[in-house]
């Protein structure tokens, strides 16, 4: 483990916004220069969550209440180009409290892991899932006992070694520092859109918990993760989680910045700072399979001044991340697609946006909903009960475009699949009531559109490249203007329909949409309803939406992803 190296000691006392950009760029530059020296995962923490702490905690701001932090609102204020300004309040970081955090952290795993034990490290000298373990008791142990789980700014080692707290994220961070420590390198983070946990092994195969997640106080510190618990869990990205090499477990450490001063303020220094090693690290191409953090950077350049950006463009990010998602994680994460949503609807493109809120919700109808995916229901809940209402009001034109009226069906569609299979119900009352009030907000001429005998839509389909194979009800239409095609119904070993070749895929895409192509059981309940151009009857729609008749349960065996943990979210949505 190499120590603050004479060039790295010269940036201190750090003073400016510049002088820290170029502490971190230096020793990442000397890390990629020099393979042998991986970039620190402790020392970064401890540097990052000291200036996080130093920007944010122990500043008082003045609170502006009519400040809109909503997403899917206007776009964030602008910051200004202001660095003098900035360098004159910037706090000074001093190298005796870095350096003095670090050798504690070193001291203090090493004395208390014993690398001797054999059951530490395999014969090919992988560490072990009992190491994972004993690194994260040690560090467990460290924890107070009780403090509130949702704080903000304890994900770094900067907030354990000085306060005793660390979120979910920040424990399986500071568990993969350790046993880098111990110079175990094969040891990394593996981060899915809520959940962190620690592969080790040839070829990262073998994965284990080392933290918790969800409200309880339960953990499962120590439990291997295998295909039986990732199986439809989107806590665990169905087995296509990121797992990530040492610039990688960089990234997730700047992604994870928490720039929020209180509700309605953000620290402009911070942001700043995020933004440019963000761009280092996306232009060395560290970012390419990590498309959470490719959305969060893409979120920084909407609001950093325009001679502060690179080349690349916010669709061009956005666009890179979904890309990610379709070639190398199998369709299986959806905040990607949440993320350009909300992109397109702070910058009026409305229609943009609820097709990219229709595909996440797509994305969801692959898993089996349960009592841990809290995030992800946030996230939709939010966008049908607020985001797609408040954008059709916004754009009333949007009500007699027949695409977007296909999009709002694909987006409850999906939902519903998600639903279907589950042990625990999605749908209430409220998302009747909004999907009725939203419905019926189309005009009947485009719901009638949808019948059978029409021609073609007012707008062109938009298509796309997906690998997103999708779960259907028995029995459902299933033409669809992706450019997959599947059949009517799955085959009875749940193994995916076959894709077109590519003459019958050219003449599927000539092919005008027509049909809702409704696949789940509720939704097929209610098409005769979805394509009548009669008044909306809500009580009926409300009863059959809502009813759990409908889904067909299945019992679920008990598995490692049906227990509770206590889950702290990184912190990237909020900036």
């Amino acid at each position: 483990m190499s120590e603050i190296r004479v060039e790295e000691r010269a940036f201190f006392p750090i003073t400016s916004l510049s002088s820290f950009i170029g502490l971190v760029k230096e020793h990442l530059q000397h890390a990629k220069l020099n393979p042998s020296h991986e970039p620190n995962l402790a020392l970064l923490s401890i540097l990052f969550g000291y200036l996080e702490h130093e920007l944010t905690v122990s500043r008082t701001a003045s609170v502006d209440s009519s400040t809109d932090s909503e997403k899917g609102g206007k776009p964030p204020d602008k910051i200004t180009d202001s660095t003098q300004s900035i360098d004159d309040e910037f706090p000074t970081l001093d190298l005796e409290i870095i350096e003095g955090l670090y050798n504690q952290f070193v001291l203090m795993i090493k004395a208390q892991v014993d690398k001797s034990l054999t059951e530490f490290t395999s014969r090919s000298g992988y560490a072990t899932r009992m190491l994972c373990k004993r690194v994260s008791d040690v560090i467990w142990n460290g924890l107070l006992r009780s403090y509130h789980k949702d704080k903000p700014h304890i994900q770094s080692l900067f907030s354990y070694l000085t306060g005793r707290q660390l979120d979910c994220f920040g424990l399986a961070f500071v568990v993969v520092a350790a046993c880098q420590v111990l110079a175990y390198k094969d040891a990394h983070l593996v981060l899915s859109g809520d959940h962190a946990w620690v592969a080790t092994g040839e070829d990262s195969k073998d994965m284990t918990e080392v933290t918790w997640h969800g409200k309880g106080l339960e953990d499962r510190r120590g439990f291997l993760i295998d295909k039986t618990t990732t199986e439809k869990n989107w806590i665990y990205h169905g087995g296509n989680a990121v797992k990530c090499d040492r610039w990688m477990e960089v990234v997730a450490l700047v992604t994870s910045l928490n720039a929020a001063i209180d509700m309605q303020t953000d620290s402009e220094e911070l942001q700043l700072i995020q933004h440019d090693i963000m761009r280092y690290l996306y232009e060395e191409g560290h970012m390419d399979k990590y498309p959470m953090a490719l959305g969060v950077y893409a979120e920084l350049k909407e609001i950093i001044p325009t001679n502060k950006q690179d080349s690349a463009t916010v669709d061009e990010i956005h666009n890179k991340a979904i890309t990610a998602v379709e070639t190398i994680y199998d369709g299986l994460h959806f905040l990607p697609y949440v993320s350009k949503g909300h992109s397109c609807a702070r910058r009026n493109r409305y229609d943009d946006a609820i097709r990219n809120w229709s595909k996440a919700a797509q994305v969801l109808s692959r898993y089996n909903y349960g009592k841990e995916d809290e995030e992800s229901y946030k996230e939709m809940i939010d966008i049908a009960n607020d985001l797609i209402p408040s954008t059709l009001k916004t754009v009333p034109q949007l009500c007699e475009d027949t695409q977007c009226y296909y999009n709002v069906i694909q987006f409850y569609d999906g939902i519903c699949l998600w639903e279907e299979g589950s042990v625990t119900p999605v749908l209430h009352s409220w998302w009747a009531r909004h999907f009725t009030n939203t419905i019926s907000k189309f005009t009947p001429e485009v719901r009638q559109f949808y019948s059978d005998g029409n021609s073609s839509p007012s707008k062109p389909v938009a298509m796309e490249t997906t690998r997103m194979n999708r779960r259907s009800s028995k029995g459902a239409s299933l033409s669809s203007p992706s450019r997959l095609a599947y059949s009517s119904s799955t085959s009875e070993d749940g193994q995916d329909p076959k894709t077109l070749d590519d003459t019958e895929l050219t003449e599927a895409l000539a092919k005008p949409v027509t049909k809702l192509n409704i696949r789940s059981e509720k939704m097929r309940a209610l098409s005769e309803m979805l394509i009548s151009g009669k008044k909306v009857n809500s009580q009926a729609i409300g009863l059959l939406l809502t009813a759990q008749s409908q889904v067909h349960f299945v019992k679920r065996k008990s598995n490692a992803g049906d227990y509770i943990f206590t889950f702290l979210q990184t912190q990237q949505s909020k900036i």
